[in-house]
């Protein structure tokens, strides 16, 4: 595939392969947990991938069902599930915090906001 920003139809088949290996919960943090919040990330800078966000979406709901996919944000919410989307800030020492800190929380929690609502209307 030379259309990086199609790379999500690889990750959606990846993503049934390890469901059907590993389970659901190991496959929604793969798809929705790293592959889709940095998607969404990325897509807010690059309109070719903007544009592929409502059909990885409709993929990511084709594999998964609204009650698998919200478990995964229960389970993020709760705390259970190491939140994925800090892997694409920039790691600072305990007990820094500077603005960027601040900025960067704020967009992960947009993005995983944004994510959920996108998935679960």
């Amino acid at each position: 595939m030379t259309d990086f920003h199609k790379v999500w139809i690889e990750q959606c088949e990846a993503a049934e392969g390890i469901r059907d290996q590993f389970g659901v919960a190991d496959a929604t943090r793969y798809l929705v947990g790293e592959k889709l919040f940095r998607f969404m990330q990325v897509s807010q800078e690059r309109p070719e991938f903007a544009g592929e966000l409502p059909k990885f979406v409709a993929d990511i709901k084709r594999i998964f069902t609204p009650h698998q996919i919200l478990e995964f944000f229960d389970d993020l919410q709760a705390g259970l599930v190491a939140d994925p989307a800090k892997l694409f800030s920039p790691q600072f020492e305990e007990g820094e915090l500077d603005e960027h800190d601040v900025q960067n929380d704020a967009d992960r929690i947009l993005v995983i906001e944004n994510a959920k609502r996108l998935l679960l209307g």
